[in-house]
């Protein structure tokens, strides 16, 4: 498998570079296994309808924190890894130009000679869920297997440092599965070639992804439900009867509690540990919105604006 690789002059020219295919992190939204994504909201933001999505802190404590992993993984396994490999690069496929990766690591096992054949590739997580090496995320396994395939790599790893239950670190290795590349790229090239440069919007998964495509309804419109979609309903109803019969039986015993508590703040067991806490939250300061306009009507009327409706969803 042939590949060339840039190395953008900025971290700004490296984000250009990555909009004209689908990196590694976009593999298993595609293949509707990334919790977090959906193909459609992804295919927004490659068709410029949406923006990039806004690095939130925890995006930002897991690039900080990348250089623990790579010091863990070195640490425990002894592989010698690349100095090169740090910052931002990208590997792209010499025959299919969307095809673009870049690995966070690559490195050599421990005692391997330093020789093409030998190079592996490492993935660095930080999350806050548990890790079960025996039931791998999908979605880690699609973005390695998928650098791997376009730089010809036989083997890699993913390392994680994980706060749950307690702070640890682990690490799991991975051949390069051909069969699976195969599957993946074919689901890459169709939502590239056909989704994003043919103009064609992908199904959705979810009602977010509706709630996009519809952010609101028309009026007086009406459509008949199929025999799947009465189905459907039906289920949804016996369902949310259960549901509030739960949810009655769970205020009965909440009360029965809470009187028993009476003016005390914690429940204790008779070996002393914390059942329940009710406790009085501090006081707040709040905007009185009314008294303002009643006392200024053209200074409240001067802040108005409009805000868009959401749309309510509700069972009869």
């Amino acid at each position: 498998m042939a590949y060339r690789v840039i190395r953008p002059a900025t971290h700004q020219e490296w984000l250009d570079e990555r909009k004209k295919g689908i990196g590694s992190s976009e593999a298993g939204t595609i293949m509707g296994v990334n919790r977090f994504d959906t193909p459609y909201s992804l295919w927004r933001r490659k068709t410029g309808v949406d923006g990039p999505i806004p690095q939130n802190e925890a995006m930002e404590l897991g690039h900080h924190m990348e250089p623990s992993v790579v010091t863990m993984f070195a640490s425990r396994t002894g592989a010698q890894v690349c100095r090169n490999s740090e910052g931002d690069w990208i590997a792209v496929d010499k025959k299919r130009d969307y095809l673009r990766v870049s690995p966070d690591r690559l490195y050599y096992e421990d005692g391997a000679r330093h020789i093409k054949s030998n190079l592996r590739i490492l993935e660095c997580k930080t999350t806050s869920v548990a890790v079960d090496p025996e039931d791998f995320p999908v979605y880690w396994y699609c973005q390695l297997q998928y650098q791997m395939g376009v730089m010809g790599v036989k083997k890699g790893a993913v390392a994680w440092i994980s706060s749950y239950p307690r702070l640890n670190f682990g690490y799991k290795e991975f051949d390069f599965n051909p069969e699976f590349y195969k599957a993946l790229t074919e689901s890459i090239e169709q939502f590239w070639l056909i989704n994003v440069c043919g103009g064609i919007a992908p199904d959705d998964i979810n009602s977010e992804d509706t709630l996009l495509k519809h952010p609101t309804s028309n009026a007086g419109e009406a459509i008949q439900a199929d025999a799947e979609i009465v189905d459907v309903y039906n289920s949804l109803k016996d369902i949310t009867k259960e549901i509030d019969a739960l949810e009655d039986s769970r205020t009965f015993l909440e009360d029965r509690i809470k009187m028993f508590m009476g003016d005390a703040e914690t429940l204790v067991s008779p070996t002393g540990s914390t059942m329940a806490v009710w406790k009085s939250a501090k006081p707040s300061m709040k905007f009185n919105a009314k008294a303002f306009k009643e006392a200024d009507p053209a200074g409240y009327a001067a802040y108005m604006e409009p805000s868009p409706g959401s749309r309510r969803f509700s069972v009869k």
